[in-house]
């Protein structure tokens, strides 16, 4: 990437205003700026995948002939293509080969149910849809159709691996077998990434890269918002290549030209998109994927790839450093977590299993947001604090406020979070009082995003997290992938009881999923609090929302503990929640004792 990132910061460091920035930052589009390092290192390795090496000169061939492929379906620029895409070669090389294009990449979670996605679909017209076959059963065509779907373009995990036999493509030929289409479902409106590069090949004119424009949409990922509906991030190009420069300013001297990064997470997400994935590759970064990660397989990926770089969440760090297994931590140069709060415990103990194997760093954490496109702050310098989520990267800004004021809080107390980037989002996508809602003009006219997380920060101007007003939640769903509790959603689902007077949902901790959800519940007017009851709540919720979602327990209040506000107290509800478990484990010890002596 041609840029000198020190000199960059220099100019920076003298900023004292939110939006100057932006007068100093040159820009690109995705595309050209992974064809610069392409075009600089040609035989270095971009890929790796399992036991196959993907050159960066491979990848752009790939990309140049993809977008021919693309090109000849009929896709043109400011088309919106929806995209649900896990981290494989040909997936990569699908979403630069759009870029090069100039479509609006819509980027979806195919893990959310069909009704999500037909929401999306529904909320965000595309003729076409770039995704893994896994997402493309045959059971979800006629939804597809139905939402508008013209063509779908599907790829393979065994899309770019090498002939001959390993145990991940036995796997993964399983996966396919079981989930995935068969060779009789592709037509002419079903085309596989084989024959979409086969299309490319047979074009001899090449598909001419849409000049840079700064407002252009490139993308839009989702996120999840306190009412429980998950709002589209749309990015232009000028805001995803300030990310890019934001990172490469603060991570001046974390990468160099060979480093590996371990790559497991998908394309839906701004955080793996850009962190995991542009950015890395922009700067030299050997990515070494696994696109159907399970942390219990860290110690092969680790001999495998021998990678320097992690990038990951607090449950699986958490499960590997619990394992029985030692992995050789002398290469790594960071491990990094995010999305979830990282415990004390779980960092201490992360930071012991590393120099027990031979380590010499220390996991630090991140904290972002998908509207700030991934990481706003982390612990990229030494030294620091235990339980803080890091300084504003360089580039970015941190102001506190006071909920009721608005007025800037006294360092050390808590108050409402407001994030400046020149990487921040430029509106949620066709939801204008959404947008106002939190996208905050100043005195000069430059938005603020309103985080609606509560912060102080100490004297070394690192941040702390001390609530959620959101109060999103991570969890494992039933396969053991991330997934986000909202407790807005379940809440308001379970209202739809009619023998429920008032209800609040919380989170708690769980052993095997990390988080939970328990209904804390006021009944109408001569209901009966009963097990019948409870279990009629619960089995309710499994039906209306997802299952990770789903409350697991249920409270039954006679009145609903309000703070000073007048609002549900949420910590209130909390301490209830674990009096009564104490108190009915004692119960249950109880009746185990007599039963035992009788």
């Amino acid at each position: 990437m041609q840029i000198d990132f020190k000199e960059l910061k220099d100019k920076v460091d003298k900023i004292t205003r939110a939006g100057e920035i932006e007068e100093i930052l040159q820009h690109d589009t995705m595309y050209n700026r992974f064809k610069e390092t392409a075009l600089q290192m040609p035989s270095q390795p971009a890929i790796m995948y399992m036991n196959r090496k993907i050159t960066y000169h491979e990848l752009l061939g790939m990309i140049d002939d993809a977008s021919r492929g693309l090109s000849t379906l009929g896709i043109k620029p400011n088309d919106m293509v929806t995209t649900s895409l896990l981290a494989t070669p040909s997936n990569i090389a699908l979403f630069y080969a759009l870029d090069k294009i100039g479509a609006t990449i819509h980027l979806v979670n195919s893990a959310s149910s069909m009704d999500e996605i037909k929401r999306e679909l529904t909320h965000i017209k595309s003729k076409f849809f770039v995704a893994n076959d896994l997402f493309c059963s045959k059971d979800k065509m006629p939804i597809l159709k139905e939402a508008g779907i013209e063509t779908i373009i599907t790829t393979s995990l065994l899309d770019t691996l090498p002939t001959g036999f390993n145990f991940d493509k036995t796997k993964y030929m399983l996966i396919e077998k079981l989930k995935g289409l068969s060779k009789k479902d592709f037509n002419k409106d079903v085309i596989n990434f084989e024959n979409l590069l086969k299309i490319g090949r047979n074009v001899s004119e090449e598909v001419e890269a849409k000049p840079y424009e700064p407002h252009h949409i490139a993308t839009i990922a989702y996120t999840s918002g306190s009412t429980g509906n998950s709002k589209p991030c749309a990015a232009s190009w000028e805001k995803l290549d300030s990310m890019i420069q934001v990172m490469g300013m603060t991570e001046q001297g974390r990468f160099q030209e060979g480093d590996i990064m371990l790559t497991t997470f998908p394309l839906w997400i701004y955080y793996s998109l850009l962190n995991m994935i542009h950015e890395p590759l922009c700067l030299g970064v050997t990515l070494a994927l696994d696109p159907l990660f399970d942390p219990k397989n860290l110690v092969k990926r680790n001999e495998q790839y021998q990678f320097n770089h992690w990038l990951t969440i607090p449950p699986y760090l958490k499960s590997v450093v619990e394992s029985k297994k030692n992995t050789d931590c002398s290469r790594w140069k960071i491990v990094l977590t995010g999305g979830a709060e990282l415990t004390n415990n779980v960092k201490l103990t992360a930071d012991k299993y590393i120099a027990r194997n031979g380590g010499n760093i220390k996991v630090v954490q991140g904290y972002g947001a998908s509207e700030c496109l991934g990481s706003f702050a982390y612990c990229y310098y030494p030294d620091s604090t235990l339980g803080s989520l890091g300084k504003p990267c360089i580039g970015n800004m941190l102001k506190i406020l006071d909920p009721e004021t608005l007025t800037e809080v006294a360092q050390g107390e808590s108050g409402v979070g407001y994030f400046y980037s020149p990487a921040l989002m430029d509106c949620y996508y066709g939801d204008i009082e959404a947008t106002k809602h939190n996208l905050i003009p100043d005195e000069n006219g430059i938005n603020w995003y309103n985080t609606e997380d509560l912060l102080h920060v100490n004297e070394q101007g690192e941040i702390f997290l001390d609530g959620r007003i959101r109060r999103i939640a991570l969890c494992l769903d039933n396969k053991k992938n991330p997934a986000k509790i909202i407790p807005e959603r379940t809440r308001k689902e379970l209202m739809n009881l009619q023998e429920i007077d008032k209800c609040e949902v919380i989170t708690v901790p769980d052993e095997v999923t990390v988080n939970k959800s328990v209904a804390c519940v006021v009944l109408k007017h001569g209901v009966e609090q009963s097990d019948s009851m409870k279990q009629h709540i619960i089995d309710y919720s499994q039906t209306s929302v997802p299952l990770y979602m789903a409350a697991t327990d249920v409270v039954f209040l006679d009145e609903m503990p309000l703070n000073s506000n007048n609002k549900p107290d949420i910590s209130a509800l909390e301490t209830i929640y674990h009096e009564q478990t104490q108190v009915n484990n004692k119960n249950k010890q109880k009746v185990k004792t007599l039963y035992k002596n009788h």
